[in-house]
């Protein structure tokens, strides 16, 4: 019978070969001592040298503190003052250089200042004309009678003038009252402090072809005066009698020149104008009548901005 125990084997044999069993085993402990005496690492002998940091190779020197400024401690020392040292400072990587400033050199900040300085420029040219527009406009619409101030000039303003006869109504009407007008004078009458745009002389002229217009009644009186002269053939009705009537051609010259002048004067007593006389004046624009007194309508008096009557001015109205 054996039995086993750890590493040993024990057996009911012979005292000798017992004894042969238990030297090979004690040789065989000792052989795994030794083994594991040599695997085993030699000790490391202390070291003398001192110890780095584990960066101490890569790292940058540190600069010393600076000692803090000293204070008033409770006994009242104070502690003398040293001297600031400036801090070197640090060079920067070349890889993160920020971007160059802008700098006069730089052409797409000098084509920026050109461009501001064109703006600028055209701001007060800009303002320049619209002070210029302003004191026109105010000239244009007279602002002062008899010339606006400015500065180191003066702009005489005048109204503009529009002149229109009715030829045979105030004919009639100065033969009746034994007056000769003279229409050059009139025209300078009507005309005085204003600028006279137009003057037109509505005048029948007879139906005969034969017949020369420069010696015409109704054209005559206005020759060389400066009157432009609308003519238009008499009509002959049955009985004899004859007419020309200019009421519609007068009434659209003068609603086509309202736009364009200031001051309307209308030469006629004819009360058919009346109406013509109140839309002109809507309009914004003056209307005054001139004819002799005894021969004027009332409607048409009234409605009249002014009423100039002829004979209160006959000297100087009439003679060469």
């Amino acid at each position: 019978m054996t039995r086993l125990l750890g590493r040993r084997t024990l057996s009911l044999k012979k005292p000798d070969e017992q004894a042969d069993h238990e030297a090979d085993y004690q040789a065989e402990r000792e052989d795994e001592r030794n083994a594991a005496v040599t695997d085993a690492p030699a000790p490391r002998k202390p070291s003398t040298r001192r110890r780095r940091a584990p960066n101490a190779a890569v790292a940058e020197p540190r600069e010393p503190r600076r000692a803090p400024a000293p204070t008033n401690g409770a006994g009242g020392d104070t502690a003398p003052s040293e001297s600031k040292e400036a801090k070197p400072s640090r060079r920067r990587s070349t890889s993160r250089r920020s971007a160059p400033e802008p700098t006069p050199d730089n052409p797409l900040l000098a084509a920026m200042q050109r461009q501001t300085a064109l703006l600028e420029r055209q701001a007060e040219l800009i303002e320049q004309q619209q002070h210029s527009l302003t004191r026109l406009t105010d000239a244009m619409l007279g602002a002062k009678r008899g010339g606006i101030h400015t500065q180191g000039a003066q702009i005489e303003v005048s109204p503009r003038l529009a002149v229109f006869v009715d030829v045979p109504n105030i004919l009639y009407a100065a033969e009746a009252t034994n007056v000769e007008l003279n229409w050059g004078k009139v025209a300078d009458f009507l005309s005085e402090g204003r600028t006279l745009v137009r003057a037109i002389a509505y005048a029948p002229i007879s139906d005969d072809p034969n017949e020369r217009t420069e010696n015409e009644r109704f054209v005559v009186p206005f020759l060389e005066h400066g009157y432009r002269i609308a003519t238009k053939p008499l009509k002959r009705f049955r009985g004899g009698s004859v007419k020309a009537n200019f009421d519609v051609e007068l009434a659209i010259d003068v609603l086509t020149m309202a736009d364009r002048v200031d001051v309307i004067v209308l030469v006629s007593g004819d009360g058919d104008f009346r109406r013509l006389v109140e839309i002109v004046g809507s309009r914004g624009v003056r209307v005054e009548v001139m004819a002799f007194g005894q021969s004027t309508s009332q409607d048409l008096r009234v409605v009249a901005d002014r009423y100039i009557d002829i004979a209160g001015y006959i000297p100087e109205l009439t003679g060469r």
